[in-house]
């Protein structure tokens, strides 16, 4: 675990440390709750078992062509499921995971505008995420449990982003809020189905 998460913090400080090299490159910060669950292959979610969480991080707009972009994040986000069954006596507990993302998005800053400074835009991508620690609740307790691997690797969380915003000014600020919706392909471990996990995520950022 310890390698692919050193792995995975070389190649975003690389994506975001080159970034540069493009003209007219913006760097950011976001912030906002996410609402997660945990669902099976083909279900795009779960409404009854929603889990929220703060989620945040920060990103580099980079112009490739045009109205393209090609937008790099580093991102923490916390996905989960607000009551889960287990067991003959049928246990219910909630269970959730903090990850370290990374999103690598296709941008496409679109011409519609509510005024001349405001854009749409849509971003879609693949991610990759280091699970940092997952945890768990039984039903009427108070405190949240580390799960123990005994020495069972982690495996990281694979899925696509799709998403959209607006940006627009705040004075001399330039502010970003972002809607977007996180499938996960990768089984997640230690559930008692074949769960991926999914995050419907609200955020606002500050271009710099």
């Amino acid at each position: 675990m310890k390698t692919k998460l050193l792995t995975l913090a070389i190649f975003a400080m690389a994506t975001l440390f080159t970034a540069p090299v493009y003209a007219q490159v913006s760097f950011g910060t976001r912030h906002g709750l996410a609402i997660s669950t945990l669902s099976k292959t083909g279900d795009f979610y779960d409404n009854d078992e929603m889990h929220f969480s703060y989620t945040g991080g920060i990103f580099v707009t980079a112009p490739v062509k045009g109205v393209f972009a090609i937008q790099p994040e580093l991102n923490y986000i916390c996905k989960g499921r607000s009551s889960e069954t287990s067991g003959l006596l049928e246990t219910s507990y909630q269970s959730r995971y903090h990850y370290l993302q990374l999103p690598v998005l296709a941008r496409f800053n679109t011409h519609l505008s509510m005024t001349e400074k405001t854009k749409v835009y849509f971003n879609a991508g693949p991610y990759v995420a280091a699970l940092l620690k997952s945890q768990n609740k039984p039903e009427n307790v108070t405190e949240w449990k580390d799960d123990s691997y005994s020495g069972v690797d982690k495996d990281p969380d694979l899925g696509l982003v799709l998403g959209m915003g607006v940006t627009f000014p705040v004075k001399k600020l330039t502010l970003q809020a972002d809607l977007r919706y996180d499938m996960g392909l990768s089984k997640v471990n230690f559930q008692p189905d074949d769960y991926h996990t999914k995050a419907m995520s609200l955020s606002l950022g500050i271009l710099f």
